[in-house]
């Protein structure tokens, strides 16, 4: 996470110096214009697995910069925050593989869970970069599309089980254990994990934006639009594929709870945003 903090805090310091650079000939020139905005609702992790994914809501606040190349045509450059959230839920699921337990015996851990679900949030800064075309007059239709690349600056996940149960079979006996719960070996209800961190790589999105600009006096415009961000990469990279439940043999055991994002049933982790924009702009 702190590579992708480090990486985000030089793209934030750029576009910042970029766009004080452009603020000294602001107020004489009246082809540049400056614009602050905030958006939302819908912003979530969109991608395919074997449970229900439902996509959460999050904000976006920005600034922008942008510079009329005629009266209908103008390039802009920004930098905004927007957060994501999204649940991965589960009525039911399994799992075992083959490990060892604190005597180095081979066994299977097993697991089976009930009432799953996973909260998953994060948080970017973006860098958009978009072409916007208005029409003449005091109240102007206006159409904007582009890219944006957005830098990880916090994730974060969190595990809830109604039902998890735990066993060790140990095939040398034919037996499987389901105590003692200091061994790894337990039915437990409401089970909450701690938040952990979850780390995403850089995302590049399309993004488009329609809606209406309304001129207050000579300076000043309101916008409203609707837009959408849609990723165009996967975000999240896999160290191999991992049991959404990890046994740990040091004893006494304490379970570790992976995300799904590292399951085999997930993939195309992509950031997605659309809904309502407000912007006010002084030119």
């Amino acid at each position: 996470m702190k590579k992708y903090i480090s990486t985000s805090i030089k793209s934030i310091a750029t576009v910042t110096a970029f766009l004080a650079i452009c603020l000294q000939g602001y107020s004489q020139d009246k082809k540049q214009e400056i614009s602050i905005s905030v958006a939302g609702p819908g912003s979530f992790l969109k991608y395919s697995g074997g449970g229900t994914i439902v996509p959460g809501n999050g904000i976006s606040a920005g600034i922008r910069y942008s510079y009329y190349l005629n009266e209908g045509l103008s390039i802009g450059i920004g930098a905004e925050y927007q957060s994501y959230n999204s649940d991965a839920k589960y009525a039911s699921f399994s799992g075992q593989y083959v490990t060892k337990d604190a005597e180095n015996e081979t066994f299977q851990f097993r697991y089976k869970a009930t009432n799953f679900r996973e909260e998953q949030s994060l948080s970017y800064i973006n860098v958009p970069i978009a072409i916007q075309f208005e029409t003449p007059g005091t109240t102007q239709l206006y159409v904007a599309a582009g890219a944006k690349v957005g830098f990880a600056i916090k994730g974060c996940y969190q595990s809830t089980f109604q039902n998890l149960t735990t066993s060790g079979y140990y095939p040398q006996y034919n037996v499987e254990l389901f105590n003692p719960a200091f061994a790894g070996f337990a039915s437990t209800n409401d089970v909450k994990t701690s938040e952990q961190d979850l780390d995403t790589k850089v995302s590049y999105s399309a993004t488009f934006e329609t809606g209406l600009k309304q001129k207050i006096g000579n300076r000043s415009s309101f916008y409203l639009g609707a837009y959408i961000d849609y990723g165009l990469n996967n975000i999240y990279n896999k160290n191999g594929d991992k049991s959404l439940v990890q046994y740990n043999p040091d004893l006494p055991v304490q379970l570790q709870y992976n995300s799904v994002l590292d399951s085999p049933s997930v993939h195309n982790v992509r950031l997605v945003s659309y809904g309502l924009k407000l912007r006010f702009a002084l030119r």
